[in-house]
């Protein structure tokens, strides 16, 4: 049996949960480090179907990259999921900001699939520089992206220009057009951006991809997976099958 305790350790190696940013919150954020199992489920998000899947399977321990609690609890109610969690006696480890930025986290694997070559590293914005060599256009690129994260669609804007300088920026990462136009990145490829950005963007010719918030992260839970089998081979590591956003596309 692996404990809640040594997870935390292994993850904290790879991204000290004290570079985390200052508005996040990670950590054992339901439990204790004391809470031992053998099974445990990952997901991006502590959902309540997650954690039903968690009692259902004999998990006694999930971790997830969006935090289970974010905002402070002023109520908690019965269909709350901290309260699901708690009421189960499940123990819920979130990294998030910290395993974005991390060497090898989220926007390292991002970059790594859609062919990026990392140059800059931008921590305190949560994002990364990088190089196209073969420097597609706009739909190539696109393509290039919807194929190899297997996305079920995805926009983005044509600029007219090859792409080769990108920032990367997964997640909720679409506020960094200024960051892309004062990097001179021809494209800004992230999960979420707001309609305000996208028209900064057009103005500046700097070339948006948005992958959707899940579509550009989730492919962080089987490296995640593999790290914590390899070091902990006696444990049983799922990937949650109820770890979707829920969204269809037409």
């Amino acid at each position: 049996m692996i404990s809640a305790g040594e997870i935390y350790a292994l993850i904290n190696d790879m991204a000290p949960f004290e570079t985390a940013m200052g508005f996040d919150n990670v950590g054992i954020l339901i439990g204790s480090a004391e809470k031992r199992t053998d099974k445990v489920l990952l997901a991006l998000d502590a959902s309540a179907q997650v954690i039903r899947e968690a009692e259902r399977t004999g998990a006694g321990i999930i971790v997830t990259h969006h935090p289970v609690i974010f905002d402070p609890l002023r109520s908690l109610d019965d269909n709350s999921i901290p309260y699901l969690a708690a009421r189960a006696g499940i123990t819920v480890i979130s990294a998030h900001t910290n395993l974005d930025t991390a060497r090898g986290g989220v926007n390292d694997m991002l970059a790594q699939l859609i062919g990026v070559e990392p140059e800059e590293y931008i921590d305190h914005e949560c994002a990364l520089l990088g190089r196209v060599e073969e420097k597609p256009d706009c739909r190539e690129f696109a393509e290039r992206i919807k194929s190899r994260l297997e996305l079920c669609g995805l926009r983005y804007s044509d600029s007219g220009k090859r792409v080769s300088r990108v920032l990367v920026a997964c997640g909720a990462g679409g506020g960094n057009i200024e960051l892309a136009r004062s990097l001179k990145a021809d494209a800004l490829v992230t999960g979420e951006i707001k309609h305000n950005f996208i028209v900064y963007a057009n103005s500046y010719n700097i070339a948006v991809f948005d992958l959707g918030h899940f579509g550009s992260e989730k492919h962080i839970i089987p490296i995640l997976c593999g790290l914590l089998e390899k070091s902990f081979p006696d444990t049983e590591f799922i990937r949650a099958q109820a770890d979707t956003d829920g969204m269809r596309y037409l």
